[in-house]
């Protein structure tokens, strides 16, 4: 390989940052900046950013102005802002991996052709679907687009080989050309591109390179390579470079003969994967991961090696955003300071120091003394209420329990208290004395002595009550005038008793006459 010609230090370096779509779903991008190595300043690739928003491989770039568009194999279309560097939008109209993207030239309208068969033409700023073409050939997937400079025209060419030529006013096809019959460009024509006067456009096949006229719809130079066409750039209105899969770059120009050989001119190692070139400047990437920044010179047919960087990933597609043109402050990192890289792996990135910074906190304090929320009267009357209210007395029930504590009930505890559930001790006594009922106690019945049981321990005498003017058994009911004049006096509540208690009474009211 011949030694390249580096350019001066006296040249400017390109205002251009270049996007570089990989196979790893990563974008990145590159500027050229000037830099003094062992007291020389020379020309180097800073990496400016990198994204991984795609979740497959992408398969296409474009770029307009400050807009940037990938297409990936995941079905989706993200468009960037450089003006704000920051992610615009995300489209989701396609159902396949997006094949091509193109821009129109007056920033209109994007064009977007998917592997699912369907051509859209989506708004720029609104990002809404304008147009859409669900078999715009014939259902077959859709492989190439370029919008004619002028924005009025479109060429897209699927994968039936038909190459169709839209009316972007009206948005219908008005020109159908069937390749299947030109032998020469293969089963797979490639490199749609349009020149950048828009008179012609390329067509590529296998190691043949042809140039269509638009005026007269035939070839008007076609050149034999000695390797497959990868990718195309025009320079100008006559002069196209063509990346061979070898590696090696072929200047072929429409002012030599139609038949005419073109210029080789060594690049890459490696096959040359994507081209690019704005402003004279042309930059390459081979799928080795190599970049290189080229400087062309159209009166001598030369390429000037300016700069080159690998960036480790294999690249698929390539854009130049012209940075003269964008209104940013930051377009351009400064000159000996690597470039801040964001990247989604963070492994790749070293973490960066933690700085101990005063941050914001809130304190919350809480008073003992505080007084306590004020009541609504609603809630005072309840708490009154239930602060009048007497307290259910624990009544036990027990065979072995003494008179004292059988006399400390009241009328009141007596009449308002449910009745108790008994203890097994007592069921066993009611059943002895023949009583249904196993509420009542042992000591209830006491005056009936002679139907005690033997073996027993008799209870106490148990002391008159209705002396001393309290309610008498509050069981057995008696029937007798004080008692009942004792009744009267204080108001008691009807208790439901089952219906084998009834028995029990009429066995009672006996004993007592």
């Amino acid at each position: 390989m011949p030694p390249q010609k580096e350019v001066s230090t006296a040249e400017m370096c390109p205002d251009i940052e270049i996007i570089v779509g990989t196979y790893e779903e990563y974008l990145l991008g590159y500027q050229i900046v000037e830099e003094e190595v062992k007291d020389e300043s020379k020309m180097l690739l800073r990496q400016t950013f990198a994204d991984k928003s795609h979740a497959g491989a992408i398969k296409c770039i474009s770029v307009q102005g400050p807009w940037v568009a990938s297409g990936g194999s995941d079905d989706r279309i993200f468009v960037y802002d450089m003006r704000q560097r920051k992610l615009s939008q995300v489209l989701l109209s396609h159902s396949g991996t997006i094949n091509t993207l193109s821009f129109a030239p007056d920033m209109s309208h994007l064009l977007s052709g998917s592997s699912d068969g369907q051509l859209k033409a989506t708004r720029v700023g609104s990002w809404a679907v304008a147009g859409d073409w669900k078999k715009a050939h014939a259902g077959t997937p859709i492989t190439h687009i370029s919008c004619h400079p002028s924005s009025k025209l479109c060429l897209s060419l699927g994968a039936d080989r038909i190459l169709n030529t839209w009316n972007l006013v009206k948005g219908r096809v008005v020109y159908r050309t069937n390749l299947k019959s030109k032998t020469t460009l293969g089963g797979a024509p490639d490199c749609l591109s349009w020149s950048t006067d828009g008179e012609h456009f390329t067509l590529t096949g296998h190691q043949v390179l042809e140039i269509w006229d638009i005026k007269t719809a035939n070839v008007a130079r076609r050149a034999k390579t000695p390797s497959r066409p990868i990718c195309v750039a025009w320079v100008g209105e006559t002069e196209c470079l063509s990346g061979l899969e070898n590696g090696s770059i072929a200047w072929i120009s429409l002012t030599d003969d139609k038949e005419a050989e073109p210029k080789i001119l060594p690049a890459h190692a490696a096959r040359v994967k994507a081209a690019a070139c704005l402003n004279n400047t042309l930059v390459t990437a081979s799928s080795a991961g190599e970049i290189k920044v080229w400087r062309c010179q159209l009166e001598k047919r030369e390429l000037t090696f300016i700069a080159s960087t690998s960036i480790g990933c294999r690249p698929t597609s390539l854009g130049l955003v012209d940075l003269s043109l964008i209104e940013s402050t930051a377009t351009r990192p400064k000159q000996g300071v690597p470039a801040v890289v964001p990247t989604s792996k963070p492994s790749d990135v070293e973490p960066a120091l933690e700085i101990d910074t005063p941050k914001g906190f809130v304190t919350i304090e809480f008073d003992d003394d505080a007084k306590p929320p004020p009541i609504s009267k609603k809630a005072a009357k309840k708490q009154q209420k239930a602060a009048k209210k007497p307290k259910k007395a624990e009544i036990d029930f027990d065979e072995n329990s003494s008179d004292g504590e059988s006399e400390a009930f009241t009328d009141s505890d007596s009449d308002s208290n449910p009745e108790p559930t008994p203890k097994k001790g007592t069921k066993k006594s009611a059943k002895a004395q023949g009583f249904v009922s196993a509420e009542y106690d042992e000591d209830a019945n006491a005056d009936s002595s002679d139907e005690a049981i033997e073996g027993t321990p008799k209870p106490k005498a148990r002391k008159s009550k209705e002396a001393k003017g309290k309610v008498p058994k509050p069981v057995v009911e008696q029937q007798s005038d004080q008692s009942s004049s004792d009744s009267d006096s204080v108001p008691k509540r009807k208790r439901k008793q089952p219906p084998s208690h009834a028995p029990a009474k009429r066995k009672v009211k006996k004993q007592t006459r």
